[in-house]
């Protein structure tokens, strides 16, 4: 069983160890060794065979630390390949990346400078391992998001409806709806069966849920994009999702706190569950008009609901965990 915890400690590193960049595209991989090993080229095919040969030269040294980019799908067979392999790797966030080329003076971007600024951000942040993911968890992951991309489908095809159509036309999108709508039943089913077939996750899922406003694919969806829940404090867990307010003060200038970053899957899971509760839950709907009456704008209020939520389900997350005796939840289990 494995579990992709991470309570977001920088972890201490070998003073030995060898950061290794790769930029990972759709075909090709760009490699930056500090000292390029010999009968390993700097551009390889992004293949198995070239993936072996890369595997083969890291995991006879245990000093290499390899530092690639977050980059949709393509970086999960380097990814996949790096854990079954026990070489330690970090998938790092693309934007601190590109802050940190910036910080450098780097404003050009070819796939060679990208490979030399990732092995030199490994070397200046020493950024923490990447803990090996749960396969179950990145399925329930996949199954939630191709639901979101049906239901984006839906919504654009309902909207096509809001004009007058030649009937073949609105006839291929009614027929298209149906189809959709039908597709999502499906995947809402295959959800519901995986967390039954998971003890330890159905009675997470139930505790979230018994929250007003959360509902079973909400709670589903949150265990996917936030594996850390319950094992975090309130900041950590605001700040991974996205809502926690950050200061802009200068000097005599006080700004206007605002909302930076975060986990897009884990604001998504959240959103329609922050607004049914401040509509019907007694405490968040209370402290919403509470806002709103106060002079707050109905986004910035709502954000607040989703944050008190969010730091609500951790506090319900970690009884659980602390019930259970488990670092976290075994989705694979």
């Amino acid at each position: 069983m494995t579990t992709s915890t991470s309570k977001l400690k920088v972890k201490s590193h070998p003073p030995d160890t060898v950061w290794v960049g790769i930029d990972v595209s759709k075909n090709e991989l760009q490699l930056h060794f500090p000292a390029p090993p010999k009968g390993l080229p700097a551009k390889i095919p992004y293949d198995k065979a070239s993936l072996a040969k890369l595997t083969r030269h890291l995991a006879g040294d245990a000093r290499f630390h390899v530092v690639f980019e977050a980059t949709g799908g393509y970086d999960k067979p380097l990814r996949q390949c790096l854990h079954a392999h026990g070489i330690r790797c970090t998938r790092a966030n693309p934007r601190h990346v590109r802050n940190f080329a910036r910080s450098k003076g780097l404003l050009a971007k070819t796939d060679r400078i990208d490979a030399a600024v990732l092995a030199d951000f490994g070397a200046a942040i020493k950024p923490p391992a990447t803990p090996e993911p749960d396969p179950a968890r990145e399925e329930l992951a996949a199954l939630i998001a191709y639901r979101a991309h049906l239901l984006d489908e839906l919504g654009r095809e309902r909207m096509q409806l809001e004009h007058p159509k030649p009937a073949a036309i609105t006839t291929a999108i009614k027929s298209r709806i149906r189809t959709l709508q039908a597709q999502i039943g499906r995947f809402e089913k295959l959800i519901a069966t995986f967390i039954a077939e998971r003890p330890v996750l159905k009675q997470a899922v139930e505790a979230l849920s018994s929250v007003k406003g959360i509902g079973a694919l909400s709670a589903a969806a949150l265990l996917a994009a936030m594996p850390e829940l319950g094992t975090i404090n309130r900041s950590q867990v605001a700040a991974l999702a996205g809502v926690a307010p950050f200061n802009r003060d200068s000097g005599t200038l006080k700004g206007r706190r605002t909302t930076y970053g975060g986990r897009v899957e884990v604001r998504r899971a959240i959103y329609m569950a922050a607004l049914s509760a401040s509509r019907h839950n007694e405490v968040l709907s209370v402290a919403y008009r509470g806002m709103i009456a106060r002079g707050k704008p109905k986004k910035v209020a709502l954000i607040a609901i989703m944050r008190r939520l969010l730091i609500h389900l951790n506090s319900v997350m970690s009884r659980i965990l602390k019930t259970a005796n488990q670092p976290a939840i075994p989705i694979s289990c």
